[in-house]
């Protein structure tokens, strides 16, 4: 959006993970319990990915 010649106002919106849905984390072998087949945990996904995440910006040029 202009005002004039040279000023100029811009917004910008950035969204991720905009449904707010479950992103499982995929369980590392690294952890000594992912490789022991017996164990309780084996397998078990433990952690998720961050949540809903929105930033806006408003920028003004002139």
């Amino acid at each position: 959006m202009r005002f004039r010649e040279t000023q100029r106002l811009e917004f910008r919106a950035e969204a991720f993970n905009v449904t707010n849905s479950l992103i499982r984390e995929i369980p590392t072998a690294n952890e000594s319990s992912f490789l022991t087949f017996n164990s309780n945990t084996f397998g078990l996904i433990n952690s998720s990915r961050d949540a809903r995440i929105m930033q806006f910006a408003l920028k003004y040029s002139f």
